[in-house]
């Protein structure tokens, strides 16, 4: 499934209020050493504990991309990512390298 560059905005900005606030905790037992840096952030794994899963679960339990795009979108960008990189850090590449014409 796909999401728009204003999709993924509001992603970032929900993601660093939660982490601003506590709500997404490090690992205890893998600490990511970016962590608290706010250009690298929390690893997708956090991430995906403490604010897509209990976010989807709330909304119905579908993926995040169909919760904000119910319908779908037809994809003109892939991104893939690692699970233990820094959210910011990936959010940031993914605006950086979105080619001009890609709608999704």
């Amino acid at each position: 499934w796909c999401v728009t560059r204003g999709d993924l905005d509001f992603f970032e900005a929900e993601v660093q209020q939660y982490w601003k606030r506590g709500l997404i905790a490090d690992n205890l037992e893998r600490p990511n050493p970016g962590h608290e840096n706010p250009t690298i952030g929390p690893n997708i794994y956090q991430v995906c504990k403490h604010y897509i899963k209990p976010c989807t679960a709330a909304a119905g339990g579908m993926s995040w991309a169909l919760m904000r795009n119910p319908d779908g979108l037809v994809c003109d960008v892939f991104a893939t990512h690692c699970w233990a990189e820094g959210v910011f850090e990936f959010t940031c590449k993914v605006r950086r390298l979105w080619p001009k014409k890609a709608r999704h």
